[in-house]
Formats: C-alpha cells, sequence, structure tokens
C-alpha cells in the first residue's frame, strides 16, 4: 500500500482538510491593508488533468517495476518542493523538470537495484522524503549532463525497528514521518521530541540529511544531536557507523554524512536519542519594548547554563503579521520542561534576568497547566505550524513570502541586525517598487550566539515573481556573508543556496568532499548539484 498522496499544490495531502479560510481571510485583510490596495489579482490553480510535463525518457526496467511507478501524477508530485520558485512554477503549471519515474523503494535491496540500474542508463537519483525542501533540494535541473532522473521515494521505510529502554534510544528507518514515528515511540513511554516546521510531512532521513532545527531553542538544537549512527545506501556499497554515545577516535563520520543532502548515499535507518514523557512545565511570554533589550535578556538566559526548551524572541511585526498580538510589543515565548523534577526555579531566575532588561510579563499565567497552549503562547504554537501553509495563499495573489536564516556571535549580532533590515527593506523596493513588511525573531539560541530568521513580505508581479525574490533574497544574503554569518542555521542547502555555501567553505574543504563523492558516488548520481559541487 503506497503512503497518503501529497498535494501537487502546496503543504501536506490530498484528504488533508482545506487550507482554513481564516488563513487566507487573515493574510488577505492584513496585506491589503499593508499594501493599500482594495484586492489582489489572484490566478487560479492549474488542474491537475492540465498540468502538462514530458514523457518519460527511460522505460522502468523489469527488475524495478515491482516499486517504481512513471505515471503522470506520481511525477507531478515529486517534481518540486515548497520554496517560493517552486510555488511560483506549480501555479503556473511550469514542471521543466519532472523525475523520469519514481521508486517507492520497501528495503534496501530495492535501494542496491536503482544504483545498479542507474549507472547504465546515466540516470541522476533524487532522495525524496516528504518533499518539504524550501531550497530546490528535490527538483532534478540537471541540464544534458544526465540521460534521465529517478526520484527515490522513502516513505516505505517508516518503521520504528527496536528501542533500547535503557540507554533510552531508538532505530528507526529513515522514511518514518514525524507523526508516524511519534506514535510508535508513544507506545513505549517515549518521544523523538524533533519538531521542525515541517515536522508533521518531513521524515527522520531527511532531518538527518538536512540537518534540521527542531523543538529545543537551546541546547538540543538540531537532529544532529540525537544521532547515534546511521546505516547508509551509496552506490559503492552499504556503509553503517559505529553506535556509540559519544566518541573521540578520529573525525565523527556520522558528521559527514548529516546536511550532505542525499549527495553521498540514502540513509535507511538511524539509532536516535529518546526523551521521556514531560511531567513538569513551565511556559510565559515576557513583553520587550525594545527588540535589542530583548535580545540582551536572551543572551544572558543562554549564557547561564539554564538551558529552556523554549528561548525564541519575535518582533513586533511578526507578531502583527501573524495575529499572535497587537500590542506592539516584542515577545520572548520562554518555557522549561522536564521528565524528572519541578522547574519553578529555573524559571524564576530566567524571569529574574528579564527583568532586569525591562521585560514584562504576567506570572499568573503559569498557573495553568495549559499555559503553553493560551494568549500569545498558544496563538504564536499554532502559527507555527500553519505558516507553511502560507505560500500558496500569497503566491497566487502575488505576494512574495520570503524568509532567510543565519548564525552569528553575539559580538556581531547587532550590527547583522541593523544591516540585514536596511538592506532587506532597500532590496524589497527595488524589486517591487513598493515598501514591504519584515520582522524578525530567533529560533536558536547559544551561549555564544543566536540564530536569527527573518520573514518578508513584499507585493510582486505574476510573470516577475522569481526574479524579485531572487533579488531580495540575493541582497539579504550577500550581506549575511559578508558580515561573517552561516548561509543557513536549519533549512537546508538545496540547489538556491548553493552559491553561498561555495563562499562559506573553503576551497581545499570543497575538494575534501568531492574526494568523498569520488569513492562513494563514482559515477556523480546522487542528487547532483546539491552541496558538493562538480569537478572541474
Amino acid at each position: 500500500m503506497k503512503p497518503r498522496r501529497i498535494k501537487y499544490w502546496g503543504w501536506g495531502y490530498e484528504d488533508d482538510p482545506e487550507t482554513p479560510r481564516v488563513l487566507i481571510d487573515n493574510i488577505e485583510r492584513y496585506f491589503s491593508k499593508f499594501f493599500r490596495v482594495s484586492g489582489f489579482n489572484t490566478i487560479p490553480l492549474p488542474a491537475l488533468d492540465n498540468v502538462k510535463i514530458r514523457a518519460p525518457r527511460v522505460a522502468i526496467p523489469a527488475k524495478l517495476k515491482a516499486f517504481c511507478t512513471d505515471s503522470r501524477e506520481e511525477r507531478i508530485r515529486h517534481a518540486l518542493g515548497r520554496s517560493p520558485i517552486d510555488y511560483v512554477k506549480i501555479f503556473n503549471g511550469e514542471y521543466e523538470n519532472p523525475p523520469d519515474m519514481v521508486a517507492y523503494v520497501r528495503n534496501e535491496q530495492d535501494i542496491v537495484d536503482v544504483m545498479d540500474w542507474a549507472v547504465g542508463a546515466r540516470a541522476a537519483i533524487i532522495p525524496f522524503g516528504g518533499g518539504t525542501t524550501v531550497n530546490g533540494g528535490i527538483e532534478p535541473r540537471l541540464g544534458d549532463a544526465y540521460a534521465a532522473a529517478v526520484s527515490l521515494d522513502t516513505t516505505l521505510l517508516n518503521k520504528v525497528l527496536e528501542i533500547d529502554d535503557v540507554s533510552r534510544c531508538a532505530r528507526i528507518q529513515a522514511g518514518a514521518l514525524g507523526p508516524d514515528l511519534e506514535a510508535q515511540l508513544k507506545r513505549s513511554g517515549f518521544s523523538l521530541r524533533h519538531f521542525p516546521q515541517s515536522f508533521q510531512h518531513s521524515t527522520l532521513g531527511g532531518w538527518i540529511a538536512t540537518r534540521s532545527g527542531g523543538h529545543f531553542a537551546t541546547h538540543y538544537t538540531h537532529i544532529d544531536d540525537f544521532v547515534e549512527n546511521m546505516t547508509l545506501i551509496t552506490p559503492s556499497g552499504k556503509l553503517e557507523t559505529r553506535r556509540m554515545p559519544g566518541d573521540g577516535a578520529g573525525p565523527d563520520p556520522d558528521r559527514l554524512f548529516m546536511g550532505a543532502e542525499g549527495s553521498l548515499g540514502i540513509i535507511t535507518e538511524a539509532w536516535v536519542q529518546l526523551q521521556g514523557r514531560i511531567k513538569h512545565r513551565k511556559s510565559i511570554a515576557v513583553f520587550f519594548d525594545d527588540f535589542l533589550k530583548g535580545c540582551e535578556a536572551v543572551r544572558h538566559i543562554a549564557q547561564a547554563g539554564l538551558y529552556p526548551s523554549n528561548l525564541r524572541i519575535i518582533d513586533a511585526e511578526e507578531a502583527r503579521v501573524n495575529y499572535v498580538s497587537d500590542k506592539n510589543k516584542h515577545i520572548l515565548f520562554l518555557a522549561f520542561e522536564s521528565t524528572d523534577h519541578p522547574v519553578d526555579a529555573w524559571m524564576d531566575r530566567a524571569l529574574e534576568i528579564c527583568a532586569d532588561y525591562g521585560g514584562k510579563f504576567d506570572r499568573s499565567i503559569m498557573a495553568r497547566p495549559d499555559s503553553h497552549r493560551v494568549e500569545e503562547q498558544g496563538r504564536w504554537r499554532d502559527i507555527f505550524m500553519e505558516t507553511s501553509y502560507y505560500r500558496e495563499i500569497t503566491t497566487p495573489r502575488e505576494i512574495i513570502y520570503g524568509t532567510m536564516e543565519t548564525s552569528i556571535t553575539w559580538d556581531r549580532f547587532p550590527e547583522m541586525y541593523h544591516r540585514i533590515n536596511d538592506v532587506t527593506a532597500k532590496a524589497m523596493v527595488e524589486a517591487t517598487g513598493r515598501k514591504g513588511s519584515l520582522s524578525c525573531r530567533f529560533v536558536f539560541v547559544y551561549p555564544d550566539g543566536c540564530a536569527p530568521y527573518w520573514s518578508w513580505y513584499c507585493l510582486g508581479k505574476h510573470g516577475a515573481l522569481i526574479d524579485q525574490w531572487k533579488h531580495v533574497k540575493k541582497a539579504a544574503i550577500d550581506e549575511m556573508i559578508r558580515l561573517g554569518g552561516s548561509t543557513t542555521h536549519h533549512t537546508s542547502i538545496g540547489r538556491d543556496h548553493m552559491p553561498w555555501l561555495n563562499r562559506q567553505t573553503d576551497d581545499l574543504f570543497r575538494k575534501v568532499l568531492q574526494s568523498a563523492k569520488r569513492t562513494l558516488d563514482p559515477h556523480w548520481l546522487m542528487n547532483p548539484g546539491v552541496i558538493i559541487p562538480p569537478e572541474g
């Protein structure tokens, strides 16, 4: 039985409820006022039957027919991710680079068989989990270098295979979607507690391959922090790293494959650390008049060794756009949780720090057991997942919704904050001729720095949306790199971020990666164009 059919036009599955009308109304209401327009030039979504794609360039060989398909619909569903570029193409009905077939692999041997066939067929292999990439990670933009492309879908590899309740770890297949693996772990009283924004529709293997960020704002920020070992199938053979809680025996092989985005092989399973069920929780919203003062409070808390589970500040514009609050205040969402002991003392100290920097809060809210689900905390909690649906609302209305995130040390953050605000605001005017909406928040925090995240909206024009988005994105990330920040903190590289990754990494290190690829993928079939640039 094949997995649920993903929507070809947006986030989620075909049998999901329709996009909530309230989200559509909120976006139209806010941005019609912001852009001072009476309505939007909305284009309809092309019906699936009207979407045109090229015919498959290769026939499915007999050995692969049991688990491969070249059906038109499956190829469309696996052709694009969920980036701003992808959404423009979806609403324009432009599928220039569909895979020639989709392989729903059932086991490791199926993967081996696809790889063996791909060598002779000169076919690129594109890993596919939930299809939630926001940076062009799955569209096979290959030019004439390959005769075909196969989308290798891992979602049938979806089982929790083994639980070690003494070490509190589990061996999980890489195609398990977030809700499915959590449901299986719950039966044994455990949770991975890794909840990226794509949680509902992304896989464990995808999280590891892209080094995704999750639930914890401090300490366990990336999926990296939970991985004990992994198993991969590469074109050169099977590779399994040693399962250990920690290791000092030379370079860590897991670190080579985490973040490789399928360019070295297919992750099939991994041992990961688990969390017990939460027994103690405190959650509160703290309000600041000055965003940078709030950021200083965050820095102090991060350096105090308190390790809150949530330590995320959003600015007033972010709160307004998402209908979290209209108080014109910057909001810090602060939470502590434990499987073992009360967290009152940690919360008390964190609130003392907030007060020192001018933070205001209502302690009485913490008396409620559902404090993390009410008022501003609850509204932000809900909207955090719902923003994934925004682009299927904004794109047909000519509203460009872009994001970028980076990481930077604390001493350099104030300059970056001001410069990115200035550069992005200017670029939106240059691209569209009018002012755009720009907001900033923290997604993850460290004792030595932070991961700021900007969201921006501008009113573009159909036919120019991709170029307008590229202009703003390039201006902002160029400045991030110039200021010493990273290309991304947790949303992957894909094909869209490759120009900046090449500027961020050293030439000699790129040659090291190319050498690894020559060894593991000698025919350069695995996700070409992502992470590891071609030689020569």
